[in-house]
Formats: structure tokens, C-alpha cells, sequence
């Protein structure tokens, strides 16, 4: 049975292979040997200290190695999910094969965490079940996006027992933990609908008219609620982290009793934001399917308009200076950049002149004021430029949309005649924007979908 200093060895380590620079030298492997130890441990820990009656609290050692443990199985897991490539299951040679090996793991590592005794002292081991999600998210098939949605609610159903089995204690360590259980779920449902509806036209679209608007249907009201859920979560997070940072500060690295960083506010941000960005686009789908919004608003307009109101509300979150040990700002990264211009762009494209709370500066060439058809055009120019021999970034899902009937949603988003309003217009004048732009016969398919959606018109 591995000590103390073993779990807590282990976990800083694994910790450091995923640091800027690459793993330093030494550090332990995650491997089927590792996660057999894990297993191991797991199956003693029941074996000698399991007894009828069983006690609240667990007996040492483990009080002392149960959290460590929980931390070990965190790291270890999401070591593996960086290897795990999306549409894994279909991929073939070296990249197909690391990802189900790394898939496989995961999945072991997850089983481990929910055959601990007294998990509720190992929460971090609930990092396992987020990751095992967002290995099945990452199939990219219909099925695995069911299981990953099932497997975030257990992720939740569990979190929501331990907080009442421990009655109060441990409180820091369970908000952190939500944290990240909140980033994946909602992430989770952001990808989701990013996928069909960026992919419409070539993994979901049915040969046959009828059936291609059944299924069509059929997906909008499931990614919907599922975006819905999404929202709450992450509100939820933002809410727990903002706390936590102003009662006891975040901080510069993971440790076994503290688990959120200064840039953790960070991805939830983004991922709530994005969630409230497609929700609000699906609003006109929802009426027309005859669909009630969710409570307490009364009409679709309205629960619009309450969508806006948290989009306002989350996203100065991600505009907070953060700052690194020696006091100076930790800007955004270039990814975190590239989103906040991906969240301006959408907003501009489906509300008419939305003011932002305060001045956003991406940079020396772009601030953001007033999201009007201006912005909407350097936004769309600094995405489309060319850094570094490569395209600064895409559109995202209103870039790259082709499920007609979420077309026709943002459509009906506006109400205004700005160019912005044109949305058609704007996704061919800005083809580039669209992730799948140089995909073989993307640009036929995209000019056919929205050709078809103006004789509609």
C-alpha cells in the first residue's frame, strides 16, 4: 500500500508533466503499472478497513492518504485526457492507438475512485468521472455524447452526496472540486452542440428532406437543454470561485489543499458565456417547435432577454487582472484572447449594437466598445489574419455553422436591418472564419445550405 509521501510524490509529479516546458526529467509515467497500484491500493483499502458497522469517519491511515489518494487518481486521469484525440474510436495508426490506450485508463482510474471507501474524503477522485465524460464526449458519435451526459450527472449526484454526508466539512475542497465538474459539463455541452452544428452537413444530415427535419428537431430541443443545464453549472462555479477568491484568495499552483488557480475563473467564463451564446441563438428554433421557455419567463423574448442579462453578468469575469507572484498582470493567453473575440463576434451577429460593460482591449489593434456592425468586421478581420504563418483563429460555431435550422434561428435573432443583421451575407464575405473551411467540397456545401435558406426567405 503506497504511503503518504508515495501519493503525494506521485501527484506533484504527474502535476509537473503537464507544467509549461514539458515533463521534467524523472517524473512518473502514467501507465497501466501506475494505475495498477492505484487499483491495488483501492482493493486494500476495502479489504482491511471496511467493517460492519462502518463508521462516519475512516479510520487512519486513511484519513491521512483517502484525500491524497483522491488527488492522485485527479492528476492521473487528466494526464491521460490530453492524449485522448477527438473521434478517437476511428482513427487509425500511432495517434488512434495512444487515444484508446489513454481512453482505457481513464476509464480504469474512474472505476478505482468509485470503489473508494469513503470517497467523500477523496473528492478529487470525481475528476476521474469529468474526465471518463469528456472521453466519451470526444467518440464524437451519438451515443457518446449520451453517456458523457450521463456520466456528468453522476459526477454532480455524487458531488451533492458527499457535501451532505459531510455535513459542512471539507466545504473549500468540495466548491474547487464543483469547479472543475462545472468547466467539463459545460464545456461538454458547448462542444456537443458545436459539433452537430457545425457539422450538419456531413456526419447528421439525412438524404431524405422529412427525416433530415426530424432529426433536426429532434437535436436542437437535446442540445438546448443540455446548454441550459450548462448555464446553471456554470453560473454556479463562477458564483463559488468569485467567493473563494475574494475570501481566501486563489493560487499559483495545485497543491493537496488547494485545487483553484489565479486564471481558474478563467474557462468557466468562457465555456458559461459560449453556453448562453448558443442557447440564445436556439431561442427562435425553441418557439417554432412549440417549446415553452425555461422558468420563470414567460415567453421566449423574455427568456432572451435573461440570457443577455447573464451574459452581462459573467463575462467582466473574464476581464479581471490577474496577477503572477511578483505582482505584474497576467494577460490572457492566446487562446483566451481568440475566445473573448469568438464571444464579441457571436453577440455582435445575433443582438443589434450590444454595449459592453466596460472598454474590452484585445490588443494594440482591436478594443471593443460597442459590439455594432463595425466591431463586427475587425472582429472578423483580426480572427481572419495571419500570425505567425497561421490564421489567427476561426468563427467558432456562428462561423461555422451549417444545421440550416440554427441558421434560420440567428436569422430570426434580428430584428434591425444593420449589415450585421445579414447574416447569410456575412458568413460567405467571411468563408475563412469557418473551422472547416478547407475541408474537401465545405465551400459547395455551405453555399448550397445557405442558398437553400434564402429561397426560404
Amino acid at each position: 500500500m503506497m504511503s503518504a509521501d508515495e501519493l503525494r510524490t506521485l501527484s506533484t509529479g504527474i502535476r509537473a508533466r503537464n507544467a509549461k516546458g514539458g515533463p521534467p526529467p524523472g517524473s512518473p509515467e502514467v501507465d497501466t503499472a501506475l494505475v495498477g497500484r492505484i487499483e491495488a491500493d483501492v482493493e486494500e483499502y476495502r479489504a482491511r478497513f471496511l467493517v460492519e458497522p462502518v463508521p462516519a469517519d475512516p479510520p487512519e491511515p486513511l484519513r491521512e492518504l483517502l484525500p491524497l489518494m483522491g488527488w492522485l487518481i485527479f492528476e492521473a486521469s487528466l494526464d491521460r485526457l490530453w492524449e485522448v484525440k477527438a473521434q478517437f474510436e476511428r482513427l487509425e495508426g500511432p495517434d488512434g492507438e495512444t487515444s484508446r490506450e489513454a481512453a482505457a485508463l481513464i476509464r480504469r482510474l474512474a472505476n478505482a475512485g468509485r470503489a473508494l471507501v469513503w470517497p467523500e474524503f477523496a473528492s478529487r477522485l470525481l475528476g476521474a468521472i469529468r474526465a471518463e465524460a469528456l472521453v466519451e464526449s470526444k467518440r464524437d458519435t451519438e451515443a457518446g455524447y449520451d453517456a458523457a451526459y450521463i456520466l456528468h450527472q453522476e459526477a454532480r449526484e455524487r458531488h451533492s452526496s458527499y457535501e451532505g454526508t459531510l455535513g459542512g466539512r471539507l466545504t473549500l475542497e468540495l466548491d474547487e472540486v464543483l469547479m472543475t465538474l462545472a468547466l467539463a459539463e459545460t464545456g461538454t455541452a458547448c462542444r456537443t452542440a458545436e459539433r452537430v452544428i457545425g457539422r450538419w452537413d456531413q456526419d447528421f444530415r439525412q438524404e431524405d428532406p422529412g427525416l433530415d427535419e426530424d432529426q433536426s428537431q429532434r437535436w436542437t430541443q437535446r442540445l438546448f437543454k443540455q446548454l441550459v443545464d450548462g448555464i446553471e453549472i456554470g453560473a454556479h462555479a463562477i458564483a463559488d470561485g468569485t467567493r473563494i477568491r475574494d475570501t481566501l484568495g486563489l493560487v499559483d499552483e495545485v497543491t493537496e489543499t488547494r485545487l483553484t488557480l489565479v486564471t481558474g475563473l478563467r474557462n468557466p467564463t468562457i465555456m458559461t458565456c459560449r453556453a448562453i451564446l448558443l442557447a440564445y441563438s436556439m431561442c427562435p428554433e425553441m418557439e417554432r417547435l412549440g417549446r415553452v421557455p425555461p422558468a420563470p419567463a414567460e415567453t421566449w423574448p423574455d427568456y432572451q432577454r435573461q440570457l443577455l442579462e447573464r451574459f452581462d453578468k459573467a463575462f467582466p469575469t473574464l476581464l479581471l487582472p490577474v496577477l503572477k507572484p511578483n505582482g505584474d498582470v497576467w494577460p490572457l493567453n492566446a487562446e483566451h484572447s481568440r475566445a473573448l473575440v469568438q464571444l464579441c463576434l457571436h453577440l455582435g451577429l445575433v443582438t443589434p449594437r450590444h454595449p459592453l460593460r466596460e472598454p474590452v482591449r484585445v490588443d494594440d489593434e482591436l478594443t471593443l466598445t460597442v459590439l455594432d456592425d463595425d466591431a463586427v468586421e475587425r472582429m472578423s478581420a483580426w480572427l481572419a489574419t495571419e500570425v505567425d504563418g497561421r490564421q489567427r483563429g476561426d468563427g467558432n460555431t456562428i462561423g461555422t455553422a451549417s444545421k440550416p435550422d440554427f441558421i434560420r434561428s440567428v436569422e430570426a435573432c434580428r430584428q434591425d436591418s444593420g449589415a450585421a443583421a445579414r447574416y447569410r451575407e456575412w458568413r460567405i464575405r467571411w468563408f475563412e472564419l469557418d473551422r472547416y473551411a478547407k475541408d474537401p467540397g465545405r465551400r459547395d456545401r455551405i453555399d448550397e445550405i445557405l442558398r437553400g435558406h434564402d429561397d426560404e426567405g
